[in-house]
């Protein structure tokens, strides 16, 4: 899979930083099955906007099937059932689909570390 994981993701706060070295960014965020891929947490949700010049211009939001049943507790705090992932496309799947629409754009996110961790276990 081409990946991405080696970008730098630029926290929130330095948005303004990015904007001005760059005219199009990809500000993203993921809901998860927990707080760590290294103990095999998966993503369940990825959400995604892409700004030119501060406008938004594209979305990309997609719920993934993590191939595992989630917590009651992961449930009630994202709103995201067993439910809606059971048909849900897969991580791998939904991570090909979003190389795509992130093509070679910085990556913003408000939780930057956070999210670094679980993109780039997403895309190994």
């Amino acid at each position: 899979m081409i990946s991405p994981a080696t970008r730098n993701i630029h926290p929130q706060s330095s948005l303004v930083d990015v904007d001005s070295s760059a005219s199009t960014v990809v500000v993203l965020d993921f809901e998860t099955t927990g707080l760590s891929p290294d103990h095999g947490d998966r993503a369940i949700e990825i959400g995604s906007v892409k700004l030119v010049d501060g406008v938004i211009v594209d979305r990309f939001q997609q719920l993934m099937n993590p191939g595992r049943k989630i917590s009651f507790f992961i449930e009630d705090y994202t709103g995201i059932t067993n439910g809606m992932l059971q048909n849900a496309p897969s991580c791998e799947e939904t991570m090909c689909s979003f190389a795509q629409f992130i093509q070679d754009f910085s990556l913003v996110a408000h939780n930057a570390s956070f999210d670094a961790r679980f993109l780039r276990s997403e895309f190994e």
